[in-house]
């Protein structure tokens, strides 16, 4: 089976969980998945079977929505709730102070990971050297953070709605947005309700998945990639792309491009003096 699965990653399962799951129901070694979650983190988690597993970097997930919950007063080694805490300490009385904090954090960024992120620091993970008691220094890394909303105070909790590029670590935002207002914040709920063309509102629950695997299955494969420009060509051209040929067209020049023959997915390609080039092919 080839395809997308719009996957609801529950809380309390990591992200290879739900891979070893889905190897089960759909009997297929072939599936990677399109942006790890944590084990307490729950929503969105793109899923690509068989051939589709080799258009993960096209597919355009780069931007990701977020609803996250966050308690006053603490922080923590991990910076959210699973982890040891380290220091508590006092919830301002003005909490306007979060909005005018917020305000920093909207736009470009710069941003430090958490140590216990899956960041490498010489091949080794963050989060496997701070669980081995050994000092972690990240370095800041741009990120974007498009929406920035506070969505309640109600202390000691803070709900928030986040916007973001790839890259963004959610519990680091909660963490400096803290700092910034003079509050110590750690993460105790996040939510991904959207990554790019998946939405929290079409995504299945495992348990859905498991009783009608091929529903859940998207086929048609031109919202995947609707990042790349699109480009049609005729059934009787296709079998001749497919042997890595190239063929004559009368579209303008492309560095690359999602070749289709209806439905039908044919492979990536570029585009040269209105010269179709075959660059990966899905035969």
């Amino acid at each position: 089976m080839d395809g997308v699965i719009n996957v609801w990653k529950p809380r309390g399962f990591t992200s290879f969980d739900v891979i070893a799951k889905l190897r089960r129901i759909y009997h297929q070694k072939k599936i990677g998945h399109g942006g790890t979650l944590d084990p307490m983190a729950e929503g969105v988690l793109p899923v690509f079977l068989g051939r589709a597993a080799r258009l993960i970097e096209y597919a355009p997930i780069h931007q990701k929505s977020y609803e996250a919950e966050f308690t006053m007063g603490i922080s923590t080694d991990t910076e959210d709730m699973t982890g040891t805490i380290l220091e508590k300490g006092p919830i301002p009385e003005d909490l306007s102070a979060f909005e005018k904090a917020a305000e920093k954090f909207r736009g470009d960024i710069l941003q430090v990971p958490s140590a216990y992120s899956a960041k490498k620091i010489n091949g080794e993970r963050a989060y496997k050297l701070a669980r081995e008691g050994k000092e972690v220094h990240l370095e800041p890394r741009p990120v974007t953070i498009y929406k920035l909303e506070i969505l309640e105070i109600a202390p000691p909790h803070i709900s928030l709605s986040v916007t973001c590029s790839a890259g963004t670590y959610i519990r680091a935002l909660g963490r400096d947005l803290g700092k910034e207002a003079g509050c110590l914040l750690t993460m105790d709920k996040l939510v991904r309700t959207e990554m790019g063309p998946f939405s929290l509102k079409e995504a299945k629950t495992l348990e859905e998945i498991s009783e009608n695997p091929e529903s859940a299955l998207m086929t048609d494969l031109h919202p995947i990639l609707s990042a790349l420009p699109q480009v049609e060509i005729s059934e009787e051209k296709a079998a001749d792309f497919l042997q890595g040929k190239r063929l004559r067209t009368k579209v303008e020049d492309l560095q690359k491009a999602a070749v289709f023959s209806g439905e039908r997915f044919l492979g990536i390609a570029s585009i040269s003096q209105h010269v179709i080039q075959p660059k990966k092919v899905f035969n």
